[in-house]
């Protein structure tokens, strides 16, 4: 019986090697897990974050052709006020000296 009792010993210990490596490789699939669901949340994120910045893009550049239009019309509105005026000054002298 002797020999029989050091065998148990050793099973036994074996035995709780191979436990915790089953506890290891256990925790280790639940990180994996976990971590693939943070990735999945991330990736989800980022999709939104590049919609968000392809939107306000298209956004800015709508904007400027706006303000850009609107620059366009008060200077042209600007130049037609000048050239109103200066004709509303320039007829009247003509037209006295003119006759």
């Amino acid at each position: 019986m002797s020999t029989f009792g050091p065998r148990n010993y050793r099973i036994r210990h074996v035995q709780n090697q191979a436990d915790k490596v089953i506890d290891v490789m256990q925790e280790n699939v639940t990180k994996v897990i976990e971590r693939s669901e943070q990735l999945n949340g991330l990736q989800d994120k980022s999709e939104s974050l590049s919609e968000n910045a392809t939107a306000f893009s298209n956004r800015a550049k709508q904007l400027w052709r706006q303000m850009w239009w609107r620059g366009c019309k008060m200077k042209a509105i600007i130049v037609l006020v000048v050239v109103v005026l200066l004709l509303v000054i320039i007829i009247p002298i003509v037209l006295k000296y003119h006759t």
